[in-house]
């Protein structure tokens, strides 16, 4: 409560930014603000995993080859990854010269994989949840809120049995099951709110539909943010960042839709109906 101060203006400027962003910016303009912001993200992930060595930059161009894969039909995720893999392959050999290199080069490696396939590749298919409709998105973002306020608050009052005491701390089961639940139901506010039409292509959820979608989303998103969360214990860190007051960084705000936005999509797709 004592930072409501700080967070507050943040989460007003936040909210009326992404809901004019998701309902009026085009495809493409939305893919390159998703890029910025996952490019954020990423910068904040490697600041806190400590790679030995300077590989933001095969990281931004990796994850705009994922991005390319998303958005230009032709080009294809196989495509970006062998390209991936070869761009890498080829700074690693030109920058491994000594054996102190050597001896870290694989951990190197890995967090950079890891910094792309754990931000760029999922946070994407919101670009895809954007091209189906704004609607899906909404319908995510307002699950994920209501699921998250339901956990902190039934967590904070009952709370008792904790799931992740290294990781989060503060969660319990008391308050995952509250996530799920109030998670669940507000899949039925939501297209309510947000109505999601049936198109040639994709049907618009049935109640039933709607909110085991968002129970699961409520479920996945509880899980999302502690695995986020073991980045910022190992490292010692708070906060992914400081970029947003009282919220924390870029990786803080957006760590729920890295689990959540593939679900959703691949939900959507197959079993609404």
């Amino acid at each position: 409560m004592k930072d409501l101060g700080k967070r507050l203006p943040t989460t007003v400027v936040l909210i009326v930014f992404a809901y004019a962003a998701i309902r009026f910016l085009p495809v493409p303009w939305f893919a390159a603000l998703l890029y910025l912001l996952a490019s954020l993200a990423a910068w904040e992930l490697l600041r806190l995993t400590r790679p030995s060595r300077h590989v933001w930059p095969l990281a931004f161009s990796n994850g705009l080859l994922i991005a390319l894969a998303f958005i230009v039909p032709w080009f294809g995720m196989g495509l970006a990854l062998v390209g991936c893999l070869l761009a890498d392959g080829l700074y690693f050999l030109l920058t491994t010269s000594s054996k102190e290199r050597l001896a870290s080069f694989a951990r190197d490696w890995g967090i950079l994989a890891l910094t792309v396939l754990y931000i760029y590749f999922p946070l994407f298919f919101m670009l895809e949840l954007k091209k189906m409709g704004p609607n899906y998105l909404f319908f995510m973002i307002l699950v994920i809120a209501i699921g998250d306020s339901g956990a902190y608050f039934v967590g904070s009052a009952i709370g008792k049995h904790k799931i992740y005491p290294i990781a989060s701390p503060n969660k319990t089961l008391e308050g995952l099951v509250a996530a799920v639940l109030t998670a669940g139901l507000s899949g039925w506010l939501s297209i309510l709110l947000f109505p999601i039409p049936t198109t040639a292509v994709l049907a618009g959820p049935s109640i039933f539909t709607a909110v085991l979608t968002g129970t699961l989303i409520g479920l996945f998103s509880q899980l999302s943010d502690p695995v986020e969360s073991l980045f910022k214990r190992a490292a010692g860190q708070k906060d992914s960042g400081s970029l947003l007051p009282g919220h924390g960084g870029v990786l803080d705000r957006v760590d729920s839709y890295i689990f959540c936005a593939p679900l959703l999509y691949f939900v959507a797709l197959y079993f609404w109906n």
